[in-house]
């Protein structure tokens, strides 16, 4: 069992995946299918602000995975979450999938994403999220080459890992499609995307029941949400409930991967290296 900090339990961290128009792009017809790109504006625009609110409510910094895309579309709305004390990373260029492009080109994506967000924030940005969670051999060599302090993409695990080799790795904060509302609220007529659109009070016990699992077995609950989707009234509401859920336990350690690496490279957290 991974020994946390400050004698907590288990680990706990709330992402954000602000896809808005890049996950639909590609579908858009060259921008002519407005409704379409609508639905990712949304999350910009009414996801953004109302997490933004929630999370200050009650004192939770969050991670955001952002395309390079979004913040040319929008900057603004990305100073804003920066602005807040949340942590932004990486995610695509376009979000596009990184299995299908070649080495040369997933390194340019991550240079070129990497440079524009960094020269938007005048910060580093050092953390990494695949588009669709595709990561490719290649793409983690590039990581550590270009000095990446995370990748959250894989499932080999509920706890924190190393990948890449003994002498360079990468730290891996893993996921779970369990624990992703694009599984649950995501839906379209076309392209064809999900099939039914879950009641909020559904996914609060999915979630609810996995995050006491993973209590008991000292994990580190990571919860992959979309602003687009979890933004909506209704599951704002339960989001909050889980965020209660949250703060109720005493040892749990709510942290973003800022944190995690941190301790990490301070020796706090021993992390086993696996392969992928």
């Amino acid at each position: 069992m991974t020994a946390w900090p400050e004698n907590k339990r288990f680990a706990v961290t709330l992402s954000f995946d602000l896809d808005a128009e890049s996950a639909w792009e590609p579908s858009s017809l060259g921008g002519r299918r407005l409704s379409l790109l609508s639905m990712g504006a949304y999350g910009c625009r009414v996801g953004v602000p109302r997490l933004l609110e929630l999370l200050a409510r009650y004192g939770v910094r969050a991670q955001f995975y952002i395309p390079a895309r979004v913040a040319e579309i929008d900057p603004e709305v990305v100073r804003s979450i920066a602005a807040a004390g949340h942590g932004i990373g990486c995610h695509g260029y376009f979000h596009e999938r990184v299995d299908e492009q070649t080495p040369e080109q997933n390194l340019q994506i991550l240079k070129d994403s990497k440079a524009l967000l960094e020269n938007l924030l005048d910060r580093p940005v050092t953390h990494y999220r695949a588009p669709l969670w595709e990561l490719t051999p290649d793409a983690v060599d590039s990581l550590i080459a270009l000095g990446f302090h995370s990748d959250s993409s894989l499932m080999g695990d509920d706890r924190p890992y190393r990948i890449g080799s003994d002498q360079k790795s990468l730290l891996e904060l893993p996921v779970s499609w369990l624990l992703d509302d694009w599984e649950q609220f995501a839906y379209s007529a076309e392209p064809a995307v999900g099939s039914v659109i879950e009641d909020p009070e559904k996914v609060f016990r999915l979630w609810s029941a996995e995050l006491e699992g993973m209590r008991h077995y000292g994990s580190h609950f990571i919860l992959t949400m979309h602003p687009q989707l979890i933004g909506r009234a209704s599951r704002i509401a339960m989001l909050e409930r889980l965020i209660q859920q949250i703060q109720g336990y005493d040892d749990a350690w709510i942290c973003t991967p800022d944190d995690v690496y941190s301790r990490w490279q301070a020796g706090d957290l021993q992390l086993p290296l696996h392969p992928y």
